[in-house]
């Protein structure tokens, strides 16, 4: 994707995957999010930082049909989601990846991966323990789904193996080819610098920026690594306390004089 289709996809003219409306998240007293409002072009890259406690992940818990919203609405391709079951999130097209790793440790590489793509299998327990044989297809069509994406995250060595006595860094590919499995339209990507080397934070940027071209996804990515999201991303929210605070390029944001209060404590 050349750097002008980029700019039409994600621009403020281009079409909309994602509206976030209005949206306020109370615990009681506590106020998570207050009115936070943005929008996600589609095939954009966009970031949502924020310190501690702003809100990030309740919001994504929100995207996620995990939280229900105090009030507001979320529009996914121009509908909204409110009525959405969370199991039927992935249906939909949105995928996530989680801050801490929720995979099945004792489970394969292979497997782990194949349970990214079985929300799209259309087979029930009659059928399987029937063995029809248009369940054995598409349980071949997803195996092939998941060894693409094994091939396309440089997973092949270790398919077989045990997800959990793998390196964390290998782990986060596994949880993130998991993800992509069910062929989302759009990627929740929740701090997945998170434990990660220098090195591999900057294969990172570069491979979320791969999926964006190759696979045609759109990324929203919340994480606190500032180089990596302002590398990598056409747009970024910023929110603190609950409330969004700056929103732009990346430049413009990092120039926002409250943003660099909210992290900084300071102006100067």
């Amino acid at each position: 994707m050349s750097e002008s289709d980029t700019a039409a996809l994600g621009g403020a003219g281009g079409d909309l995957i994602l509206e976030v409306r209005d949206v306020a998240v109370h615990f009681g007293g506590i106020i998570a999010l207050d009115g936070v409002s943005f929008e996600v072009g589609r095939g954009a890259i966009q970031g949502l930082i924020g310190p501690n406690g702003a809100g990030k992940t309740t919001l994504f818990n929100c995207l996620s049909r995990l939280y229900i919203p105090t009030s507001g609405d979320i529009l996914f391709e121009g509908r909204s989601i409110m009525k959405t079951s969370a199991h039927r999130i992935a249906d939909i097209g949105i995928g996530r990846t989680f801050q801490n790793l929720a995979l099945f440790r004792t489970m394969s590489v292979l497997d782990n991966i194949m349970v990214g793509a079985h929300c799209q299998s259309k087979s029930d327990f009659v059928s399987n323990a029937l063995r029809l044989p248009w369940v054995g297809r598409e349980e071949n069509s997803l195996r092939e789904r998941a060894w693409d994406l094994i091939d396309y995250l440089e997973l092949t060595d270790v398919a077989h193996m045990p997800v959990g006595g793998l390196p964390f860094g290998t782990q986060k590919r596994v949880e993130l080819a998991r993800a992509l499995a069910a062929q989302p339209k759009i990627l929740l990507l929740d701090e997945p610098a998170g434990g990660l080397n220098h090195d591999e934070v900057e294969e990172l940027g570069a491979l979320i920026k791969q999926i964006r071209d190759d696979r045609h996804i759109t990324v929203l990515l919340v994480e606190h690594h500032m180089s990596l999201v302002m590398s990598v991303s056409d747009q970024v929210v910023a929110i603190d306390f609950g409330r969004k605070i700056g929103e732009g390029t990346p430049d413009e944001v990092r120039n926002n004089a409250e943003v660099v209060r909210a992290y900084l404590g300071t102006t100067n």
